[in-house]
């Protein structure tokens, strides 16, 4: 296990910062969740790039092992990788060398894998909240502390 290094801890996000949208996990079906949630993170002044397919399967996955590990290390940095959503899937994703970068990683459910092997790694930024298909349903004060976190505001 690393440590991590204060001097190069996950850097708060700013306005017109780019997220990328995957899903690593279970296959998305409902594409009206994804552009709602997608909305939260444009009214708070972000760029979203989506990746998600909707309805690409591989089996009960959304997608070839390779395929979905390679949207999750893209060769692209961005500042935050949002998980359209959770299920199954991730943790197949640990069986290959893990090419963590800084920034933001945010999701929950098969997820937490992910954020662990993160932390594990010597990187933050993990977060386990709410996946994109469900972040435009949340209370607005959880909303809010999502976007204090990731912004560098007290919570």
């Amino acid at each position: 296990m690393k440590i991590i290094d204060l001097k190069t801890s996950t850097k708060p996000l700013q306005r017109g910062d780019n997220v990328s949208i995957i899903a690593v996990s279970s296959p998305v079906n409902n594409h009206v969740n994804i552009i709602e949630g997608i909305k939260v993170f444009e009214s708070w002044g972000l760029n979203c790039k989506n990746k998600v397919i909707v309805g690409r399967h591989w089996g009960y996955l959304s997608g070839e092992d390779s395929v979905r590990y390679s949207e999750l290390h893209s060769e692209e940095s961005y500042p935050l990788i949002a998980c359209a959503r959770g299920g199954w899937g991730g943790a197949r994703l640990l069986e290959r060398n893990q090419q963590w970068k800084e920034g933001w990683l945010l999701g929950f459910s098969d997820i937490s894998s992910l954020l662990l092997s993160r932390l594990a790694a010597g990187f933050d930024g993990g977060i386990h909240g709410p996946l994109v298909s469900c972040l435009s349903e949340e209370p607005d004060w959880s909303k809010e502390r999502l976007k204090s976190i990731l912004f560098g505001n007290c919570v």
